[in-house]
């Protein structure tokens, strides 16, 4: 069990020295605050926003320039005004931009030109239209001068001439808007607007080596806001401040240490039934991907277990199964090891996927020279690579049966889990029952596929399906068996449970997917392997190239299938039906009130 055992901390200081002793709590970052006054919160603008918007802005930029802290004070408000400064104007910039070259595709085909001064032409205007080929009928019906001035392969350009801008009955066709300015004039005034943005560009470059200093005052800021907001959450009576909030188990020494110069007293309690303690994960990062899988999904409550270790193995394991390719296996590894560095940085979520990354690659290296498929081709017979085949993909019976008890003891661990944690409880008797008809269904199974000689009477596991119905009937209720009416609604609610055998075994078939989407993987691969060779022999010239072709997009494409695949289908059999026969019911995370960049206790 990997969730952190949770103290209830009430301290207890001088209301004189609040602000003090709160920044020290901060600063040690172990307490989960807990508010004891119920104060609405305060609204205002945020003055972390610009900072916040400015930050982000920076962080985007293509290239930036060597971090550098501020000597002295600098004018963080005047340099964020600068950054966001520059960020709008790039934005209308590269609006702009944007403006001009669709005004220059749509004047390219009218030539370049320029409109002669207006007394030249009498109050007279240029009005211009496009007319699709085909429909030349529609120039009939315009009342008003005109002259075609081009024709390409898709239109008729025309120009019309009137003081005002025509109706619709005068010029029944859609009038096209060029504009005031000629096509030299936009390449111009686009040369402009590249200069500029590149200037911007060159200054938001510039502007990047305040990112760490930006950073450490966005940080403050925050801290600043939490601060202020723990300190309203406490509660201040007679010269006194009190707060409440838990704290891990292994932070109590930390908190003593702390304790020793600071004016203030606490105590602990354990947590009762009536507790709810935030729920705190502390898995090592080797085997911490399972942890972001599951704090994703659906955090556990503090009573219930942590099944992170087992998602971090079932979800490789059930990855390497869908995938059944040692080939499409070492190409995943080649990835991981281009992307290595990147994931490396201690203390990040990175590490943790770097090495679940890691364990999918072993898994799916393992689990394709079990079934002896490399790129959708088999080993030679004699080859040290057929000795590592001991499955075959094709053989349908074997492998059903595997994905039957994979299934199978997938959701056994699930009950197994559950029983264990309400051991001596109502809940841990129905986890019991279940887990012993499971089992035995599955061994039912298997004994009446496998045995010639089958009698549902005299087989060993009928007696497990009987326990589980007594089990179920027992302890679904609830209630104690003191009077008729509850030993009727125990009955009711035992035989309603009965009815979660179908559920059940909808969820051990579902394991099924395993099978079947290996198998497809494996036999697309195949196929465009002959395709890729009928394709060499059918073609003596040319016959590499197609080969070649065919090879290279046929299993890309058959790659990223299966990676889909494994991605979706693997976290749906942990997060789906194993998640609900294992974890009962939800817990929130455990945030330390810490100050940013200080703490790493809290869930990720």
């Amino acid at each position: 069990m990997t969730i952190a055992r949770q103290l209830e901390l009430t301290l207890v200081g001088d209301a004189d020295d609040k602000r003090s002793i709160m920044d020290g709590l901060q600063a040690l970052g172990a307490v989960h605050l807990v508010p004891l006054v119920d104060r609405p919160e305060e609204t205002g603008p945020d003055a972390a926003d610009d900072a916040r918007e400015a930050l982000a802005y920076l962080l985007k930029a293509k290239r930036k320039r060597r971090p550098q802290r501020a000597v002295g004070q600098p004018d963080l408000d005047e340099v964020v005004r600068d950054i966001l400064r520059n960020k709008y104007l790039r934005s209308d910039c590269t609006d702009r931009i944007e403006l001009i070259r669709q005004r220059r595709r749509l004047l390219r085909p009218w030539g370049d030109f320029h409109f002669p001064p207006q007394e030249d032409l009498d109050e007279q205007r240029f009005w211009f239209y496009q007319l699709p080929l085909g429909k030349e009928a529609a120039m009939e019906a315009i009342q008003l001068p005109y002259q075609r001035v081009i024709l390409d392969q898709r239109f008729h350009y025309l120009v019309v001439v009137s003081e005002r801008e025509p109706t619709e009955v005068e010029v029944p066709i859609p009038r096209i808007h060029v504009g005031a300015r000629s096509l030299s004039q936009l390449d111009e005034h686009l040369e402009e607007s590249l200069v500029e943005l590149e200037d911007l560009n060159a200054e938001r470059e510039h502007l990047t080596r305040w990112i760490v200093t930006l950073t450490d005052s966005l940080n403050q800021v925050l801290d600043n806001r939490d601060l202020h907001s723990a300190e309203r959450q406490a509660v201040d009576e007679e010269g006194c401040f009190v707060v409440r909030g838990w704290i891990p188990e292994s932070r109590i020494s930390e908190l003593d240490d702390w304790i020793e110069d600071v004016g203030a007293a606490y105590t602990l309690r354990e947590p009762d039934q009536d507790d709810a303690p935030p729920t705190l994960l502390e898995n090592s990062d080797r085997v911490g991907g399972g942890q972001v899988a599951v704090s994703f999904f659906q955090l556990p409550g503090y009573s219930n277990w942590d099944p992170s270790r087992l998602i971090f193995v079932s979800f490789s394991l059930f990855f390497a199964m869908i995938l059944a390719d040692a080939g499409y296996g070492a190409l995943l590894g080649l990835a991981l090891l281009l992307y290595w560095r990147r994931l490396s940085e201690p203390g990040t979520t990175q590490v943790r996927l770097r090495n679940m990354w890691l364990s999918i690659v072993l898994c799916s290296i393992g689990y394709g020279m079990l079934v002896g498929s490399y790129f959708g081709v088999s080993p030679a017979e004699d080859s040290l690579l057929a000795s590592f085949n001991q499955l075959k993909l094709n053989d349908f019976d074997t492998m059903m049966r595997l994905s039957i008890a994979v299934g199978t003891l997938h959701l056994m661990i699930a009950h197994g889990m559950v029983f264990w944690i309400n051991r001596g409880t109502r809940v841990g008797m129905v986890a019991l029952g279940w887990w012993i008809g499971v089992g035995s269904g599955f061994g039912l199974w298997l004994q009446y596929i496998l045995s010639e000689d089958f009698s549902f009477s005299s087989s060993p596991f009928t007696y497990g399906l009987v326990a589980w119905v007594v089990l179920l009937v027992l302890f679904s209720g609830g209630r104690p068996f003191d009077s008729a009416k509850n030993i009727a609604l125990n009955l009711g609610a035992g035989v309603g449970a009965l009815t979660g055998l179908t559920k059940a075994f909808g969820d051990v078939l579902s394991y099924m997917r395993l099978f079947a989407l290996g198998l497809a993987g494996a036999s697309l691969a195949a196929t465009f392997n002959e395709l890729a060779v009928s394709a060499r022999d059918a073609s003596p010239q040319f016959g590499f190239l197609f080969f070649l072709g065919i090879v290279v997009l046929g299993h890309t494409l058959n790659f990223v299938l299966t990676l889909m695949s494994g991605v979706i289908h693997g976290l749906r059999l942990n997060l789906m039906e194993f998640y609900n026969w294992g974890i009962e019911d939800e817990g929130y995370p455990f945030n330390a009130f810490a100050k940013r960049g200080d703490s790493k206790w809290k869930n990720s």
